[in-house]
């Protein structure tokens, strides 16, 4: 019986179970459940299911995030690789690769789907990108099986803290005021490729920290994430696995085996605003009943260099080791001037799409 490869825009129920079952991460690194991710899923719009099948079996899947976005003052189409998985094999962005003829011949079909191009974007220039580890080899090998090319570095900002605290300027933004401060974020990302604002306000909540009149002066959309830890590495993984669950402060960061934490984007800071940072970090986190915090950004981003420098990491983000991410990508109806775009100027990153 052939493989038969086909997409939808509906999350199916075998789908959503086997993103919940899906482990990512490499033996011997840190691997992991996203145990909210149907759920996500179903909050993003434009999502395309590459799905394959054989005698009504689902073999492997992946999604495509499909949006415009801006690259050097032009409107182009692009694609975010996510949740790549294959039952019983690996998963590819963030994973471990596949063994054997089956999941060869799987692995194969599905790049050939995601390599392709949608007949309906053929107009605009288009990128399809994913974010890869760069010590990840069969995930590296494997997108590079469907044309993906290292252009950028990501950078993970971890922050934690014990007792989180509200500020008492801190506070979510008022519906009134969002038209406003999205115009500033737009200002803020005007030089960075792949930025988008239309689902900006639909995964969270935004908040802001004032000044004495109540004027905000800096912000962040912040959601909560779940994940089942299946392995840490090294002896702060030890510690953190075997001692935290069972210490009263300690667990307060990481209970057993989960993870729940605030994640950030949209994060807009003038520059002469970047010492309240930690203060905007915390109230994220504590307005969601958590003590960990994760932003994600280009390496050579300006507000993440300011993240880096303010926000104080705590016991979690200190034990953990900074990991080396990889922005691949692969273009279509591309022109030098938009190559040297993706080369030189920063990516916006979205924490939704990394969650």
């Amino acid at each position: 019986m052939p493989l038969y490869a086909h997409s939808t825009y509906t999350l199916r129920p075998d789908v959503a179970k086997l993103l919940c079952d899906t482990i990512y991460g490499l033996p011997g690194k840190l691997r992991y459940r996203q145990l909210d991710a149907a759920n996500k899923c179903a909050q993003t719009p434009g999502t395309r299911w590459l799905l394959l099948e054989k005698g009504g079996r689902l073999l492997g899947n992946a999604a495509l995030l499909e949006r415009n976005c801006q690259l050097a003052e032009q409107s182009i189409s692009t694609a975010y690789v996510r949740y790549l998985s294959i039952p019983g094999g690996a998963q590819v962005v963030n994973s471990r690769a596949a063994t054997g003829p089956r999941s060869n011949l799987v692995r194969e079909a599905l790049a050939n789907e995601i390599a392709s191009q949608p007949h309906n974007t053929k107009v605009l220039p288009r990128v399809l990108f994913a974010h890869v580890e760069a010590d990840n080899l069969p995930s590296q090998q494997l997108c590079a099986s469907f044309g993906l090319q290292a252009y950028r570095q990501l950078r993970t900002s971890i922050s934690s803290c014990f007792r989180t605290r509200k500020h008492p300027r801190f506070r979510a933004l008022r519906t009134e005021e969002r038209l406003a401060i999205l115009q500033k974020i737009k200002e803020q990302y005007l030089h960075y490729n792949f930025f988008f604002a239309d689902e900006l306000y639909q995964h969270g909540q935004y908040y802001v920290v004032t000044d004495e009149n109540d004027a905000p002066l800096l912000g962040a959309l912040v959601f909560q994430c779940d994940w089942e830890i299946v392995e840490i590495p090294g002896l702060g993984g030890w510690l953190i696995k075997h001692i935290f669950p069972h210490t009263p402060m300690l667990k307060r960061l990481f209970p057993k085996d989960k993870l729940s934490f605030a994640a950030l984007e949209g994060l807009w800071c003038p520059p002469e605003q970047q010492h309240l940072l930690n203060t905007l970090f915390e109230g994220c986190a504590h307005s969601i009943g958590v003590h960990v915090t994760m932003f994600w950004d280009d390496l050579a981003s300006e507000v993440g260099k300011m993240v880096e420098k303010n926000i104080q990491k705590g016991l979690i983000g200190m034990l953990n080791q900074p990991v080396r991410a990889d922005i691949l990508m692969k273009t279509w109806h591309s022109n030098e001037a938009l190559e040297q775009a993706l080369h030189n100027k920063p990516v916006y990153v979205s924490a939704h799409d990394l969650t």
